[in-house]
Order: structure tokens, then C-alpha cells, then sequence
């Protein structure tokens, strides 16, 4: 048997606790699950499950000192994230912004003369990308399609070593308090 709850509120952590009662799995999306909230799980509960990447909102000390596993999905929404990303790379290679804010003002100039004017537009061929955060599966998939793109990327990495990544990315050494 399993409930569905649409909302809960972060600051009422009883009614959170007493929606796990009798369950032994709570999948959550982006709420934080603080340690004195996970100390305070009935003892059913044995695995949290995000319902998306990372687990920066999971109290992760604390679900591992009562046992509780914890998962996630590493794959949740890859390709509409690394979509993202190349769309609004794209979009600053031709000036889209700029353009939309002229169409919408009903001024067709630079289109009927098939001229930008002063709008930047550069080919994305031959130009860097660099990646900050690394790696993981966003990130891979961001850079194979930048690559396809004729893009050389970089990345910034916690976990890769400096050097050549097997996808053909560039991985460079971290600025110290950089992201």
C-alpha cells in the first residue's frame, strides 16, 4: 500500500513524520529532510528515496546512524537539462534574446535586412565549453552535445583526475574558492 501526498509543509515536521507512520519508504522531491526530522522517522521507514538527482536536501549522517538507506534517481531528467543548457548556448550564439525584444516590439528591420546589427553572432564550431560541477550524468550528456556541436569542452571536477576524460573532455585543475 503506498500514499500519495500533493504538498507538505517543511515547517510542520509532525505531520510529515506521522504521513510515514507504517511505511517503509518515503520517496521525496525536493523538500528538505533535516537530521532532526530523519531522528524522528518512525522506526518502519528503512529507505528515503529523492525523487530526482543529488541529495544536498537529505540529512545523510543522519539516515545512515538509523539505518535508513538512501537513493535517488541519477538519470531523472537528463536529457531536458543537458536540452537546457545547450539551448541557452545557443541562443547567446545568435542573440535570440535580443531579437525576440525587437519582434516584440514590431520592429523587423534586422529581419527583413537579414542583418543583426550590433547583435552578436558567432559560430559555436571551434569554441570552449566549460562545464563547472564536473562530471556526473547532466554533465556528460551536456558535453556530448556540445561536442557534436564541434565544441571542445572543459570541466572542473571533484572526483575525475586532471587530463583527458574518456569522453573527450578536458578535465582542469579546480580554482580554490571557485564553485
Amino acid at each position: 500500500d503506498w500514499e500519495r501526498h500533493e504538498v507538505s509543509d517543511p515547517a510542520k515536521p509532525e505531520e510529515i513524520i506521522a504521513r510515514c507512520a507504517g511505511h517503509d519508504v518515503v520517496i521525496n522531491k525536493e523538500m528538505p529532510l533535516p537530521a532532526s526530522l530523519i531522528e524522528s522517522l518512525p522506526p518502519s521507514v528503512k529507505l528515503i528515496c529523492e525523487a530526482g538527482t543529488g541529495f544536498n536536501n537529505i540529512a545523510l549522517e543522519a539516515a545512515s546512524k538509523r539505518g535508513i538507506a538512501v537513493a535517488n534517481l541519477p538519470t531523472y531528467a537528463t536529457e531536458a537539462m543537458a536540452h537546457i543548457a545547450i539551448t541557452m548556448v545557443m541562443a547567446l550564439s545568435c542573440s535570440l534574446a535580443p531579437q525576440m525584444r525587437y519582434l516584440a516590439r514590431y520592429d523587423r528591420a534586422h529581419v527583413e535586412r537579414c542583418h543583426l546589427g550590433g547583435m552578436a553572432h558567432f559560430e559555436l564550431t571551434d569554441c570552449t565549453l566549460g562545464l563547472v560541477g564536473g562530471l556526473g550524468t547532466i554533465g556528460l550528456r551536456v558535453a556530448a552535445m556540445a561536442q557534436a556541436l564541434g565544441m571542445r569542452v572543459i570541466a572542473s571536477s571533484r572526483t575525475c583526475p586532471t587530463g583527458m576524460h574518456e569522453s573527450g573532455v578536458e578535465v582542469v585543475p579546480r580554482l580554490h574558492g571557485a564553485l
